[in-house]
């Protein structure tokens, strides 16, 4: 988890950065004599994509997303085939994907900066809105979702080839964040991925959900698992005896449940 740590402090370092610096080429429109309606007018046709991307420096924090992704690799087992071509696609989908966030966020941002113009509030009130409207957990999450996702795919790739009775282990923390349906899957493994579906429909291939911090990966030992397996068994038990029990929620069932 170090790397993905690493990965989503430098993100958010460098996302302040860029609103700071957003909000002082503002404040120069204002000093260099511009009325409201005319920088209301040049932020509406700004390009924000490329101004906050490519002039506030987050291409730079897309590359070291990109660096930190490819730290990912060393901690991962490779025990199939994967092609440099394979790596470099998942790579891609990586980039695009922070890429298109990144968009996402500056649009925010600038949402944020007219209206804090409009009210003519100070940099530091504007501030204060962007660190309310933009909500730093979510974004932890978003880019910590999306290094894990990556390790994951590329361990799918290397198993695509496994046979379909190959057992898998639930690899990661069993600790107080651990969520009641990761807990429920480390206890039960090894597990096929039939054995995983039909249990918890759709975990295989979104495990424990939204920043979930566990991997799916082929077995190679029973020593991976046994420890942890006791231990969760043991929590739930406990869990259920103290009525503290929660059932285990996928990813897919929780998105049927807020569609209906």
């Amino acid at each position: 988890m170090a790397v993905t740590d690493d990965a989503i402090s430098s993100y958010l370092k460098s996302l302040g950065v860029a609103e700071d610096e957003f909000i002082q080429d503002v404040q120069k429109m204002e000093k260099d004599g511009l009325s409201g309606e005319e920088i209301l007018a040049a932020l509406a046709a700004l390009n924000v994509a490329a101004y906050f991307i490519e002039d506030l420096g987050m291409s730079a924090a897309i590359n070291t997303q990109m660096a930190f992704t490819e730290q990912l690799l060393d901690d991962l087992p490779f025990f199939g085939s994967i092609t440099e071509t394979q790596l470099v696609a998942l790579q891609n989908i990586q980039r695009s994907s922070i890429i298109k966030y990144t968009e996402h966020l500056g649009e925010l941002v600038r949402q944020e900066i007219i209206t804090g113009t409009q009210l003519g509030l100070s940099a530091d009130d504007i501030k204060d809105r962007l660190t309310r409207s933009i909500n730093l957990d979510r974004v932890d999450n978003i880019i910590g979702t999306a290094m894990t996702n990556y390790q994951q795919q590329v361990i799918y790739t290397m198993a695509s080839e496994l046979p379909e009775d190959q057992e898998y282990t639930y690899q990661g923390p069993l600790d107080k964040k651990t969520r009641p349906l990761c807990r429920e899957i480390i206890a039960m493994q090894p597990f096929t991925r039939q054995e995983l579906e039909s249990r918890f429909s759709g975990a295989f291939t979104d495990r424990g959900g939204i920043n979930c911090r566990h991997l799916i990966i082929p077995v190679s030992s029973s020593r991976e698992y046994t420890e942890d397996r006791a231990r969760a068994r043991n929590e739930i038990k406990n869990r259920k005896r103290s009525g503290k029990y929660k059932k285990p929620q996928t990813l897919k069932e929780y998105y049927e449940r807020v569609q209906t």
